[in-house]
């Protein structure tokens, strides 16, 4: 009896030796050998959920690129934002998508709930700190092994295809040419994503100030952009916690607020996002206000608010 006990703690120990190489092994020759390397002519890096992935068409805005991702909170944002600045210097402007249901407690589980995890560990994991990873552990240690061992089964088919280039893989402009508003309006389909309380997620809100930092830390220019949002769009109901967090939390950053630009129904892809033409409409308006210096202006939202004016008044 002792002899087989003794044979199975050896192979359950060689089994966990032979595991825990795999899983460090594969995790360091993706770390060490992967890119994030854009083009040197580009400057300009949106990053954020899908709300900019929607609306900035970073073919109509001059020297940039849209590294936005659906579902993805400012958690990821970082790791990739961490990732896209050491590997590219030559980036000197950050806009980051800042509206209203980023700062809402659902946030959390678009940090550490399983969906998330297991999705976006295959990218980050190798970069994540040692405080990154103690918050996902501390918060969801279950789904964080599963999503470990899904993100380990990525980095071996990287590995074998010797594919290391993430940068296509990790965000982009999202070309809808789809509008549901009609059909979500005839169907009573107002429904908030946001919590009914409107609590905070306070850990989301922590690693925008860490983006924040991470570009100052880099002499890297770092403004906040609302994209425009449906007038009916449900998350709107919280407005007034938006504007109290904007104040409080994010006074001494810059938000180029668009959500008053207005547009006919068939713009939008549904009240959260706009489709392919609210895009061309919108980056176009803001590639014309960065090439006549809004960025250095004082007061940007007051000249923001003026082209907004005009460009709704001309649209009605």
């Amino acid at each position: 009896m002792k002899s087989f006990i003794k044979k199975i703690s050896l192979f359950l120990l060689l089994s966990i030796v032979v595991l825990a190489t795999i899983v460090l092994g594969s995790k360091y020759i993706v770390k060490s050998k992967s890119s994030f390397k854009i083009n040197e002519d580009i400057t300009k890096l949106i990053i954020g959920h899908s709300h900019s992935e929607c609306s900035v068409d970073d073919s109509l805005l001059d020297n940039s690129i849209n590294l936005s991702a659906s579902g993805e909170s400012y958690f990821y944002n970082y790791q990739k934002l961490k990732k896209v600045l050491e590997e590219n210097k030559q980036i000197n402007s950050v806009f980051i998508e800042f509206s209203n249901s980023q700062i809402d407690s659902v946030m959390d589980d678009w940090i550490w709930g399983f969906e998330k995890m297991s999705y976006y560990l295959q990218y980050y994991s190798p970069f994540l700190s040692s405080e990154d990873f103690n918050l996902l552990f501390e918060n969801n240690s279950t789904d964080l092994i599963s999503s470990y061992s899904i993100a380990t089964r990525k980095h071996l088919y990287r590995i074998i295809n010797g594919d290391y280039y993430l940068t296509d893989e990790i965000g982009s402009y999202a070309d809808s040419r789809l509008s549901k508003i009609n059909e979500l309006m005839a169907k009573n389909r107002f429904n908030s994503t946001i919590s009914k309380s409107q609590s905070l997620s306070t850990t989301n809100l922590t690693y925008l100030r860490k983006m924040i930092d991470l570009c100052r830390e880099n002499k890297v220019e770092v403004f906040l952009l609302r994209s425009p949002q449906h007038p009916l769009y449900a998350d709107l109901i919280n407005e007034p916690v938006f504007q109290n967090v904007l104040k409080s939390q994010f006074s001494d950053v810059d938000l180029l607020d668009f959500n008053d630009m207005s547009f006919p129904n068939s713009y939008y892809l549904d009240f959260h996002h706009v489709n392919y033409k609210g895009a061309q409409q919108f980056t176009r308006l803001l590639n014309e206000l960065i090439n006549t210096d809004l960025l250095s202006f004082s007061n940007k939202q007051e000249l923001i608010d003026k082209s907004l004016e005009h460009f709704n008044s001309s649209n009605l």
